[in-house]
């Protein structure tokens, strides 16, 4: 089942929250593939490698489906990963990946100490991209590629400006135009030679 629309973040969203002597740096990012997000999972973890615990979780579209992951990092079972994956799926958020990382401030917080902790310490990364505008809403779309004979390009081209898609690329060989186009659904037309699935 394809996913019609999701909304997700645009760019990256840094907060910083002090509970109990605790510092908590929240990174949520938006992305598009789970390689992404694991990427800049391994990017936070070097850059906070001094840090208690780094702990991440992430939504990702793959194949119409939703992947999931989250992990505890070394906290006790349960109290950090998944109560930040809950959090983006509270919201409603995919395409997303966000690291809490923690320095331990010599307090002990305790079972649900932690697990409000690290709610909230992506509630407030949420907030603030709310606040800066920073949650977008994308729709599914094709891309497609067609190659049209230059005989029928006059005609198809006028058939392509009725349909309404919106053209990203053209060019030429010496008997082909090669377009590359983008539309809510996707064209049945023999020329077309590629078709993907995107958000925008």
């Amino acid at each position: 089942m394809e996913i019609e629309r999701f909304r997700t973040i645009e760019g990256t969203i840094e907060t910083k929250l002090n509970i109990e002597r605790s510092i908590f740096i929240t990174t949520l990012k938006g992305v598009q593939t789970e390689e992404e997000a694991k990427a800049f999972i391994s990017e936070i973890n070097k850059k906070y490698q001094d840090a208690t615990h780094n702990c991440p979780a992430y939504r990702v579209i793959y194949s119409g489906n939703i992947l999931e992951f989250s992990s505890d990092a070394g906290e006790p079972s349960g109290t950090a990963g998944l109560p930040m994956l809950n959090t983006l799926r509270k919201h409603q958020l995919l395409n997303v990946v966000v690291v809490v990382t923690r320095y331990f401030g010599g307090v002990k917080l305790g079972v649900r100490g932690l697990i409000d902790a690290y709610s909230k310490a992506v509630e407030i990364a949420i907030e603030k991209a709310q606040s800066e505008g920073r949650i977008i809403e994308k729709k599914r779309a094709y891309k497609q590629k067609l190659k049209i004979d230059f005989l029928s390009y006059g005609k198809k081209m006028q058939q392509l400006s009725y349909i309404g898609v919106n053209i990203l690329d053209i060019s030429y060989t010496e008997e082909y135009a090669l377009i590359e186009l983008i539309h809510s659904e996707p064209l049945d037309m023999p020329e077309v030679v590629d078709t993907q699935l995107v958000y925008v």
